[in-house]
């Protein structure tokens, strides 16, 4: 099939870790029912076909980005975890919108291929998250300021009946709610950046191995 947006895949080794990070950006659409079908179409073919490279090639595979995924419960995170590919349940805790509906737009999928034993997820420990940048930058505290430094385009409003930006700027209120719901979006992003901690270093689980191997050798040799 043919993806609105081209799939990203680029190979990478973090400490002792190997595997193949694939970004998305799923088709959203404008809610139909055939629009929905395709975007939950676009999330089972990525999996489907990472899963089984993950499964030739004994590769741990990574796909992340905007899944535009609403609920972690409904088709299209079916669609994503049937593929082949889990999420961890403490990355599906984190909504990665701004406003009052939570949604769970981006996600964080995993196919691993890994020797026994090796984790790169630390069971019980908080590992992930969804960062809010407006603590950081372009706090709501601040809007004055960059009102005072917006382009004077982007503070008129645009006439309701015919579409053209009207004279006047935006004041008050009309520009707070401006600077909230579409200004900082614009200069930053309309998700919240969606992150995980991975464990990779497996130089314990390696010593471990040769030790056996070794005590192993040195039982062989007694007997002999």
């Amino acid at each position: 099939m043919q993806f609105a947006r081209t799939p990203f895949c680029v190979a990478f080794q973090a400490g002792w870790f190997k595997f193949y990070l694939t970004t998305v950006h799923i088709f959203y659409g404008t809610g139909s029912e055939e629009e929905y079908e395709r975007r939950e179409k676009e999330i089972s073919a990525i999996g489907t076909f990472l899963s089984r490279r993950a499964k030739k090639e004994d590769t741990s595979y990574i796909i992340l980005g905007d899944f535009n995924i609403p609920d972690v419960g409904d088709r299209y995170m079916n669609a994503l975890e049937n593929s082949g590919f889990f999420i961890p349940k403490d990355i599906k805790e984190h909504p990665t919108n701004f406003g009052k509906e939570v949604k769970h737009y981006d996600q964080i999928a995993f196919n691993l291929h890994l020797e026994e034993g090796v984790e790169i997820l630390k069971k019980d420990v908080k590992h992930s998250g969804a960062f809010d940048f407006t603590q950081s930058v372009y706090r709501d505290e601040d809007y004055k300021e960059y009102i005072d430094v917006m382009p004077e385009k982007d503070l008129k409003e645009k006439d309701p009946v015919t579409g053209k930006k009207k004279t006047e700027k935006r004041a008050g209120s009309a520009a707070k709610t401006y600077f909230h719901s579409t200004y900082r979006i614009g200069q930053m992003s309309d998700h919240m950046p969606l992150w995980v901690e991975l464990n990779v270093d497996f130089s314990e689980k390696y010593i471990e191995k040769q030790m056996e191997f070794v005590l192993s050798k040195e039982a062989e040799a007694a007997k002999k």
